[in-house]
């Protein structure tokens, strides 16, 4: 049986799979939630370093879900934690 990834190599990868998907991927501190924006045109995707990284694996799975995954290979683990969180609803409180 395979191990599951550590919180970190996961962040890692989810967060690779959001630059190819939404092209920038941006860390920042502050009061927002980790979430999609549109910048001067571009859609960014903006993840809040003050949330835990259990929050922000959370957030990456979520938003990813959102635009799909079907045409990208991705490892076993990172899928299943984008299918964990593809059918949360936004409207939970789980951002």
């Amino acid at each position: 049986m395979k191990r599951p990834l550590k919180s970190e190599k996961l962040f890692a990868e989810l967060e690779d799979v959001a630059c190819r998907l939404f092209g920038e991927v941006r860390e920042e501190q502050g009061l927002f939630q980790t979430g999609v924006c549109i910048l001067h045109g571009k859609t960014i995707l903006l993840v809040n370093k003050r949330q835990s990284i259990d929050e922000r694996i959370a957030a990456l799975a979520r938003e990813i879900s959102r635009i799909g995954t079907e045409r990208l290979y991705l490892k076993p683990a990172v899928r299943a934690e984008i299918e964990r969180y593809s059918s949360v609803d936004v409207h939970s409180g789980m951002n």
